[in-house]
């Protein structure tokens, strides 16, 4: 097996295509990542594809050139984020079916994925930007939050969907979870909301972008809890944990620092 292109790179790995092998791609991870990570989005990955959730077909574990990788069917098609980006009269439509395809596999109950909760406490505890003892307080109010057993993917956004002949491939179950879908909303908002612009970004295109952020976010929303009969209220009382758990990832320092002054705010207003 020998690697051809690299055709995407990411915080934990590169995905190579393969030498005379066209249906197929390898997921390379960085030396920096433990076996045991990988095995796990290796196992998710099977989970995911037996429950019928649209994902890309994992074939088999492998070492290659000293790492270890995840050998995957091959999924051609365009990002969710060029696709939003070049249909601005279509951001309402895009904003439903983002709901709906996240919607899909909320309804989904699962065993055998981690926990949700266990997940984002060793995240909350890993971080260095909090004290222990405002840590202790998030840690806390977490576990007042209402356990569920849904599939939840951890880590949903525009750039982890791909459209695959009309129909959408999510990408990175890594983070998959199984648990409240509330959490995993509230994280989807953290996200194509409020995620760092840099910047030297125009200002006028920066404006811009801030604007369909917060249209898309909106219309995604709305959907979303229409077709769920879930409520705002539910959503909004994950923001907390949910980004306090975030502090532990490779996100631009301007950002970690907007996200600590937001939680010091909601700790000291008695969320936590």
């Amino acid at each position: 097996m020998f690697l051809e292109k690299c055709i995407g790179r990411g915080n934990t790995a590169e995905v190579y295509e393969l030498k005379d092998i066209e249906n197929e791609v390898v997921k390379l991870f960085y030396e920096k990542i433990p076996y045991e990570l990988i095995e796990m989005e290796y196992e998710k990955s099977r989970v995911i594809s037996q429950l019928g959730i649209p994902s890309p077909n994992v074939h088999k574990l492998l070492e290659l050139d000293n790492k270890w990788g995840i050998l995957y069917e091959k999924v051609m098609g365009k990002n969710f984020t060029d696709i939003i980006s070049s249909q601005p009269f279509l951001l309402q439509k895009n904003a439903q079916l983002f709901a709906e395809l996240q919607a899909s596999f909320h309804s989904k109950s699962i065993e055998k994925l981690p926990s949700q909760k266990a997940y984002l406490s060793r995240n909350i505890k890993g971080t260095n930007l909090l004290s222990e003892e405002e840590k202790q307080k998030i840690l806390q109010y977490l576990e007042t939050l209402p356990d569920d057993n849904k599939v939840c993917h951890g880590d949903y956004h525009s750039d982890n969907i791909i459209m695959m002949n009309g129909r959408a491939k999510i990408l990175d179950w890594m983070t998959g979870t199984s648990g409240n879908p509330s959490g995993d909303v509230a994280r989807t908002l953290l996200i194509m909301r409020d995620s760092y612009l840099p910047p030297s970004m125009p200002k006028v295109t920066k404006i811009l972008l801030q604007i369909v952020r917060k249209m898309f976010a909106k219309s995604y929303l709305n959907h979303y809890m229409k077709i769920t009969k879930s409520s705002l209220e539910s959503i909004e009382k994950w923001l907390l944990p949910i980004m306090a758990a975030r502090l532990v990832e490779g996100v631009p320092e301007p950002e970690k620092e907007s996200l600590v002054k937001k939680i010091r705010l909601m700790i000291g207003g008695g969320m936590a």
